[in-house]
């Protein structure tokens, strides 16, 4: 596999992986707290989408007569479309149970008619009406052994499973997500079920990320945040041309010492078309190398050409990988949080604030790939390194931003959507919840337009993977 068709494969199972595991967290809460899912699908939501597998579900006839639906019926419309219908039905009674085998019935579809009832043709914009089509449709492989003709009065169908063609994310269909007056649906559960079903997929985004960063410190070591590590170095750069090599370790620079990227910053920003006198550490030798930095003007700022990351040192056991996770984890969400407050005084670099889209996320894991293969290629028995660790270390990043993204309380999002539950908790008192469902419609929009600028910018103006 080359390299590029190994970012597409990573970038598609890491993001669409990201996004899966973040609709898991709400699919698990939701049947914990006996709210019911219609739908959990893999996939941007596409019409045509396969149906793998559906659980076991149950409907009620209005004798009261429960019918269970086995799992993986096959029905050739959406249950709800059944709802307070008569259905001929054959079922068969197992252990007290009614298990249906066979259903029947007579669904109205509209279709826009091409004729009108003189026989012209209809035009395009005319006020014909789509008619109301009769359509029997069949499900079952074989006949039960009792036959009932009556009207279903309520169902609970079980969850579908599907596979959609866009192969990126995934997403959960709770029942009655917007509508408080379905039975059995999210938005008719109790407010402590709703906060539960909300904040569990952006914490099993936070949950993934600390289990990838305790994998990562279980292969290489925890990180050591007092030193910084050359992770690749730019071709044609004062880097490249001072002979720094990926694996390099920063001591000090002009005598200073270098201990954060901050550490590096500042010394490379006040020392332009001016030679440094920086000190390396190379497989535990101390190397001395002179780098003249420059301004680079597409980036605004003034640069040596290096990728940078942090060194590892050994941990003695899993407890201890778990433990320097829960760390990574925790100083990642600080620093998210933290972030606005940086931006205002000014102290982070526009490219290091700015949203990124998809484009923006496959460009940084393809220099995730190359910096981890150049990286691995310097390792040593005694200081081990993986090509794919840089990988993951962007993937438990991008899943800490989701999580923490999700629970900003914006209309739409988990966090907005929270904000229409505390109320309830507190006061309890329910907002109206067509008010609610209006304010999330402008949230949701307004995302949807920030989402299209943010991958439009992504092609316009790519984002940089270089560091100082």
């Amino acid at each position: 596999m080359n390299e590029t068709a190994l970012q597409l494969a990573i970038f598609i199972l890491a993001f669409g992986g990201m996004v899966v595991v973040h609709e898991l967290g709400h699919f698990l809460a939701a049947r914990m707290v006996g709210v019911e899912v219609e739908e959990f699908g893999i996939g941007f939501p596409t019409p045509g989408a396969i149906e793998f597998w559906s659980s076991k579900g149950y409907f009620f006839l209005r004798s009261g007569k429960r019918i269970e639906i086995p799992a993986n019926f096959r029905m050739p419309v959406l249950w709800s479309e059944l709802l307070d219908r008569e259905v001929k039905i054959t079922v068969d009674e197992t252990d007290g149970r009614l298990v249906l085998r066979s259903i029947e019935a007579v669904v109205f579809e509209e279709r826009r008619q091409t004729r009108t009832r003189t026989g012209e043709p209809v035009l395009a914009g005319s006020a014909e009406k789509p008619a109301a089509v009769k359509r029997l449709i069949k499900a079952g492989r074989t006949d039960g052994m009792t036959q009932l003709n009556e009207v279903i009065s309520d169902i609970h169908a079980g969850t579908r499973f599907t596979l959609n063609w866009l192969p990126l994310g995934g997403f959960v269909r709770p029942k009655g997500e917007n509508d408080p007056n379905v039975t059995g649906g999210l938005a008719a559960a109790a407010p402590w079920k709703r906060l539960f079903v909300l904040t569990a997929g952006p914490l099993m985004n936070l949950v993934t990320a600390l289990l990838i960063y305790s994998f990562i410190v279980s292969r290489v070591g925890a990180y050591d945040f007092e030193k910084v590590l050359v992770t690749a170095v730019f071709p044609n750069s004062p880097a490249e041309q001072a002979g720094l090599k990926s694996g390099d370790i920063f001591i000090s620079g002009n005598g200073e010492p270098i201990a954060s990227y901050e550490d590096l910053s500042a010394i490379v920003g006040a020392n332009e078309e001016t030679s440094i006198n920086f000190l390396m550490d190379r497989n535990g030798q101390q190397v001395s190398l002179s780098v003249i930095p420059r301004f680079v003007e597409e980036q605004n700022r003034i640069m040596i050409g290096v990728g940078l990351g942090l060194p590892y040192k050994t941990t003695s056991s899993p407890v201890e990988d778990l433990q320097w996770g829960v760390k990574y984890a925790g100083r990642n969400i600080y620093a998210l949080l933290s972030m606005p407050a940086k931006i205002l005084r000014g102290s982070l670099p526009a490219e290091q604030t700015r949203l990124i889209g998809l484009k923006g996320i496959y460009d940084i894991m393809g220099e995730s790939i190359q910096q981890g293969i150049e990286a691995s290629e310097t390792a040593t028995p005694t200081r081990p390194f993986y090509w794919y660790i840089p990988v993951l270390e962007i993937i438990a990043a991008l899943s800490i931003s989701l999580g923490v993204f999700n629970l900003f309380p914006f209309p739409a999002l988990d966090g907005g959507r929270i904000l229409f539950v505390l109320p309830e908790l507190i006061l309890r008192r329910r907002l109206s919840h067509h008010f609610e469902n209006l304010v999330h419609g402008v949230g949701m929009t307004f995302l949807l337009v920030l989402m299209i600028y943010v991958n439009v910018r992504d092609f316009i103006d790519p984002i940089s993977t270089i560091f100082p």
